[in-house]
């Protein structure tokens, strides 16, 4: 496309000068311009376009070697807004003169990533075919004047007049760049192990994923993770902007732009402040378990709606509200962990069995039909309702919360005291502590830390002793990631888990056990370093790398400097999470762009054991991880768990996510001392 965009620009001057004649009049300040050699410049340009009205900006003309010119149009509407905001249209491209004629050319995106917005749909072919946008401009009374179309949506008519000198740097650079996130080798146990899954399901065999074969990193298994810093100065200190960038202007493209826009606008104490506002008016329900919303079109909640994993970010809540309160000593903070933490206790409560507990609440309404796998409480529980399923991921939220609960509310509050006595015991006779040994040690440490039972330290100090023979250690799960695989959930679980057991052991003053601990998430960071997982970057700095841990695979795989070039990436994991996140009717779908290319190791290879076998399409995932602001954020409840390198995924109007994952982010990088966090 670059050479055809080359062939119609060269063309165009040869047009041009075969139409020049020695009679046509130049005007003053451009032929002085040009007798000096002086198009090289910034120069002032206005016009207007048939949609969006007048606009006025800059026109950077920079002189190579080849005696072309590096263009950048940057240019803002006057009375045009969206959402209230000023939209800005930045277009790069090349340029050549000939006598008194100026000629660029410019490759504009038809389509990006989102698909569908609303009504409006991208073709496929959009998606593969940029416009090519070829500008004459012509002396004129006025100046240097041009008429044009972008051949999509708008015609225009601008001139550029005046000039000013180029800059040390050009007005607009583009900094996206992908960053090799492909890690070790893979041993042959383990590619063995995935073979057999890829037979069995046919991967291998896939039309579609055969369509990508001759891609070099599908040949090399080599994932990328996409960084795409452009524009986040700017946008700090330009709030009112949204900039399009190399795109045909139009609603998709200027959503698009807005969702970065969004991330990148307002500092990450205001999305703090934001984040923590809504999640109290729109996400945590009545009884107190975090929700998604029903909003209308003004974002005003209509109603609640349960969130099946909400025992999990509920506890991650209370994580989140006990470390603003200890950094801030804030009392909304914690009367929001108090709030919340009563929520907990009831998941326990409400199932009339002392083996089970509840995934969520929610209030029950007399009359109302209630559905599967939701049950009434009985007693004084009977205008509740409460979903089945009480399991290990879900544990891992009653532990965190527990501990959390235990270090911020105050021993005179005995209301919660006597619950959290309670409820700690409580944990020892749920069906998934017998299931899972891993969950024994933390439960006998919250009870011996609750309680201040001796007996119960006993038994913590014994059930880490017996994990100590097991292969895993002290781990017990399964830490791996393989060219771009892994269990992200996983990952997000992990880690809640390494806060709690190292935070029971750090209060309980068992130094060893917390060190092997520290140690565990120190090289649980090395085996996804390659990934860039920011939280997980955050949070080994602060209960681990800070302390001075290292661990065994750190001092053989990884360096200090490795680890604090991560860690000051890490707040791009806060950046790229806009505020508010985007309300539609949206599919994003990066596979549609011709760069985009297929894994091939399919995405959580081992669910091949699942009965029905899922469809092939369930294991599709890309070798590129977008930010966050180009897929998790119009889909996701929680970008901290989801696929690393999804691609595709849809999101209906009127239902809004909430933002504890930022939350527990932003409040845990300001509690244990992340770099550049304020």
């Amino acid at each position: 496309m670059k050479y055809f965009s080359f062939l119609f620009l060269f063309s165009s001057i040869l047009f041009a000068t075969s139409c020049t004649t020695v009679e046509k009049k130049i005007p003053r300040d451009v032929a002085s311009l040009q007798a000096t050699g002086g198009m090289e410049g910034i120069w002032f340009i206005q016009g207007t376009s048939t949609s969006r009205g007048p606009y006025n900006g800059e026109l950077e003309l920079r002189k190579t070697s080849d005696g072309t010119y590096d263009v950048i149009r940057m240019i803002t509407y006057i009375n045009y807004f969206y959402d209230g905001l000023k939209v800005q249209e930045v277009w790069t491209g090349k340029a050549v003169t000939a006598g008194d004629t100026l000629v660029l050319s410019y490759d504009l995106r038809q389509a990006d990533f989102i698909e569908k917005l609303g009504k409006l749909k991208r073709e496929p072919t959009d998606f593969k075919n940029p416009i090519t946008v070829v500008t004459r401009f012509v002396a004129t009374d006025k100046g240097l004047a041009a008429q044009y179309s972008d051949k999509k949506v708008s015609n225009y008519t601008e001139w550029i007049t005046t000039r000013r000198n180029l800059e040390a740097k050009p007005l607009w650079t583009n900094l996206r760049t992908n960053i090799d996130a492909q890690g070790p080798k893979v041993p042959l146990a383990v590619r063995g192990v995935i073979n057999i899954f890829k037979r069995d399901i046919g991967y291998h065999k896939d039309p579609y994923v055969q369509s990508f074969k001759d891609r070099k990193e599908f040949k090399e298994e080599r994932p990328f993770i996409v960084f795409d810093p452009t524009d986040y100065d700017f946008y700090q200190e330009n709030k009112d902007i949204i900039r399009v960038v190399n795109k045909i202007t139009d609603d998709i493209s200027i959503t698009e732009a807005s969702v970065k826009r969004n991330a990148y606008s307002p500092s990450l104490k205001d999305k703090a402040l934001s984040y923590d506002q809504n999640t109290v008016t729109h996400h945590i329900n009545e009884i107190g378990m975090v929700v998604k919303a029903e909003v209308d079109s003004n974002e005003k909640l209509i109603a609640y709606r349960y969130d099946g994993d909400s025992a999990l970010w509920t506890g991650m809540y209370i994580g989140s509200q006990a470390m603003r309160y200890l950094k801030t000593k804030d009392p909304a903070a914690l009367a929001n962990v108090r709030k919340s933490l009563r929520a907990i206790f009831m998941l326990i409560d409400i199932t009339d069995d002392p083996r089970e507990f509840a995934r969520t609440l929610m209030p029950y309404k007399p009359g109302d039909a209630i559905p599967n796998k939701w049950h009434q409480g009985k007693g004084v529980y009977s205008n509740m309702l409460w979903l089945e399923g009480g399991n290990n991921d879900m544990y891992k939220g009653l532990t965190h919360s527990m501990m959390w609960g235990s270090l911020v509310i105050p021993e005179s509050d005995q209301e919660i005291w006597t619950h959290l006595r309670d409820k700690s015991k409580r944990l020892l006779k749920l069906r998934i502590f017998d299931e899972k040994s891993q969950n024994q040690a933390p439960s006998y440490g919250l009870v011996a830390l609750i309680n201040k039972d001796k007996k119960a330290q006993e038994d913590y100090r014994s059930a880490y002793r017996k994990l100590r023979w097991k292969p895993s250690g002290y781990s017990m799960n399964a830490n791996f990631y393989w060219h771009g695989s892994a269990d992200w959930s996983g990952v997000n679980l992990g880690l809640v888990g390494d806060i709690t057991d190292i935070s029971i052991a750090e209060r309980l003053g068992e130094t060893e056990i917390r060190n092997r601990l520290r140690e565990r998430l120190m090289d649980t960071w090395v085996t996804y370093s390659p990934a860039q997982r920011h939280l997980l970057t955050m949070v080994a700095f602060g209960f681990a790398y800070s302390k001075g841990t290292r661990g065994d695979n750190f001092r053989e795989d990884s360096s200090d400097a490795k680890f604090m070039a991560a860690l000051n990436s890490a707040t791009w994991g806060l950046r790229e999470i806009p505020y508010p996140r985007p309300n539609l009717d949206v599919s994003i779908d990066h596979s549609l762009n011709p760069e985009w290319c297929i894994s091939p190791i399919p995405r959580l290879f081992w669910k091949a054991l699942k009965k029905p076998e899922p469809p092939n399409e369930y294991f599709y995932q890309g070798l590129y991880h977008y930010p966050v602001f180009e897929n998790q954020a119009f889909t996701s409840n929680f970008v901290w768990k989801d696929t690393a390198f999804g691609f595709k995924d849809s999101a209906s109007r009127g239902s809004e996510n909430s933002g504890v994952d930022y939350l527990f982010g932003y409040w845990l990088a300001r509690y244990v001392g992340v770099p550049h966090v304020e």
